[in-house]
This record gives C-alpha cells, sequence and structure tokens, in this order.
C-alpha cells in the first residue's frame, strides 16, 4: 500500500455530500462508491472547467482503469472532498490522481487512479485531446511523487 496523499499535492477539489446508503453493511463508504465519487468529481470537473458536453458533445470519455488505496473509513454522515489532478497526458489518454480527504484533513482517506480515453462520438475512435482541454488538464497536472 502507498502512503496516503497530502491534501497540498491538490490545488482542485469537488464537494461530496454522502448519503445513508454510501455505506456498506460494516456503515464504511462502500469501495465502489468511492470509484463513483471519482468518477463523478471528474465528470464536474470536465464540464465546469473545460465546459465538455459530456451528454451530446462530439467528445465522449471512457474510463479504461480504476484504481484506489483505502487509508481511513468514512462513512455517512461524512461530508468529503475529492482533489482531483492529472497525472499524465498522452494522445486520447487522460490519467487522473485523486484523493478523499474529510474537509480540513491533511491526509487522506483514500487515494486512486482513473485512466479515461477520449474518442470521437460518432466513429468511437480515440482522438486526440483537444488543445484546449490539453491546457485545462495542464493547470491540475502533478508531480509523480515516489
Amino acid at each position: 500500500m502507498t502512503e496516503s496523499p497530502q491534501r497540498t499535492a491538490f490545488s482542485h477539489f469537488h464537494p461530496i455530500l454522502t448519503r445513508p446508503q454510501d455505506n456498506d453493511l460494516n456503515g464504511h463508504i462502500a469501495g465502489a462508491t468511492v470509484h463513483g465519487f471519482f468518477e463523478t468529481a471528474i465528470q464536474a470537473f470536465l464540464v465546469e472547467q473545460a465546459e465538455l458536453d459530456l451528454r451530446d458533445g462530439e467528445l465522449a470519455a471512457f474510463v479504461v482503469s480504476s484504481a484506489a488505496d483505502f487509508y481511513a473509513l468514512p462513512g455517512f454522515p461524512d461530508v468529503l472532498e475529492v482533489g482531483l489532478g492529472a497525472a499524465r497526458l498522452a494522445g486520447s489518454t487522460v490519467e487522473y490522481r485523486l484523493a478523499l480527504f474529510r474537509p480540513g484533513e491533511p491526509q487522506a482517506c483514500a487515494a486512486g487512479t482513473v485512466v479515461q480515453v477520449f474518442v470521437e462520438r460518432a466513429s468511437g475512435r480515440p482522438v486526440m485531446l483537444p488543445e484546449t482541454l490539453q491546457m485545462i488538464l495542464s493547470g491540475v497536472m502533478q508531480e509523480q511523487q515516489a
């Protein structure tokens, strides 16, 4: 298991309000739900910051890989924040680094990566990231931490 990332490693945060149904039988946020929180933060970033139309636009983004490590066990009614950064931009692919924090806490409850491939919606073929999107994602680029 890797070390829990620090809040200071992220410049963009997305708020998450947990719901009772987010808890698993043990009273903690289910792992699949954490992956959903990560994807929600990415989609919100793309809509709000990059102004992409993810429903009907020319581009679609598909998750091709997702992984997470867990360090603490949040549960409803915790209020959480997802820190988001881009670790790698390559052709049609973006690798995001994400971390789940309780507000004000310096260390993450969970951290992970999500890899998305952007495709032309009409053909389904991968496309180079548009220059504007590359610039926006470059604004949240992170140094790889050992």
